[in-house]
């Protein structure tokens, strides 16, 4: 009689398992939740690097515009750098600028292709001694022996809330930037420093 019982039941359950098996009304829900979080970290992902971008930008803008401006005069006033440096600055808002460094060198190069610095104003950070050697060698293409060079070099780290979450996948906690603008002076060849 136990048997017989039992029959109907196992049938009752296999029936209701192959019918759950069948069933797809909620697969689509199922696959949703499963593929959400991954759309979600895609999103912020997208976003941070935006950030950095526009970030990327800004530093190529305070490199150019700090050393276009340096070699539109052949003599500067250490109080006009000072306050330049200190403008172009704001460039890099909305952002943060603690970590913000950029640094002028008016650097000569002899007849070998040597770069020295002549003269060096910094934000920041310290400048240069005169007489050592340039920060970042100056390519041969813009070298003419007695025109003086003008590098702006700025470095800057972005940290961001996305960046330091994702820090123990990329091993790094913030985006890090290092750009740098040569050219030539444009009124003389030389630009003094007082």
């Amino acid at each position: 009689m136990m048997m017989k019982r039992s029959l109907p039941l196992i049938s009752f359950i296999m029936s209701r398992i192959r019918r759950l098996a069948r069933d797809r009304s909620a697969a689509s829900g199922v696959e949703f939740a499963l593929v959400l979080p991954i759309l979600i970290v895609l999103l912020f992902g997208t976003v941070d690097l935006g950030h950095a971008l526009t970030v990327s930008r800004k530093i190529d803008e305070i490199a150019s515009s700090m050393s276009d401006m340096i070699a539109q005069q052949s003599t500067w006033a250490k109080t006009d750098v000072t306050k330049l440096l200190s403008g172009a600055s704001f460039i890099l808002q909305p952002y943060e600028t603690t970590g913000l460094t950029i640094m002028v060198t008016v650097n000569d190069v002899d007849n070998s292709g040597k770069a020295t610095v002549n003269w060096s104003a910094a934000f920041n950070t310290s400048p240069l001694a005169s007489g050592t050697a340039s920060a970042i060698d100056i390519p041969k293409k813009i070298q003419e022996t007695g025109v003086q060079v003008v590098l702006t070099r700025v470095q800057y780290r972005l940290t961001t809330p996305v960046s330091a979450f994702f820090s123990n996948f990329t091993g790094m906690d913030s985006y890090s930037f290092d750009h740098h603008f040569f050219t030539r002076p444009r009124v003389s060849d030389t630009i003094k420093y007082n």
